[in-house]
């Protein structure tokens, strides 16, 4: 299998307050999945054990502001519910998909001073996160 870069990421917001696709200004995403556990360990028992519980998956995403690109900000307000569709080696047929149903935590900003104004939004999961392709 061939490495490939980040270049070509496939980022799209679906909510209520409109649809963004993020691809064009990507600057990073990570895919964060996680899931619970519960101890079991009883009695006389050595070593700890574990039953599995619940997965839950977030993610965050950064990319470069476009200046008037108010509409993206508008999306990714706190608390709105939408999908999340991500691509990572693009939305070729074929590849692989994510597909996070989520909440939207918010646009956050940087704005250097001397550098280009950074926006990120972090994504909670609310449901099934799909692992598919395009």
């Amino acid at each position: 299998m061939a490495e490939f870069t980040g270049k070509d990421c496939f980022i799209l917001w679906n909510s209520s307050a409109g649809t963004v696709n993020l691809s064009a200004d990507e600057r990073m995403v990570s895919w964060n999945p996680s899931g619970g556990l519960v101890e079991s360990t009883a009695g006389a028992d050595p070593f700890k054990s574990y039953l599995a519980t619940t997965k839950d998956t977030t993610v965050d995403v950064s990319c470069v502001w476009q200046a008037g690109s108010y509409a993206s900000e508008n999306a990714m307000r706190e608390l709105q519910f939408g999908t999340l569709i991500i691509g990572p080696e693009g939305s070729v047929a074929g590849k692989r998909s994510y597909t996070l149903p989520s909440f939207s935590q918010g646009a956050k900003f940087n704005f250097p001073y001397a550098d280009v104004v950074e926006m990120s939004c972090s994504f909670q999961g609310s449901g099934t996160a799909t692992y598919g392709t395009f």
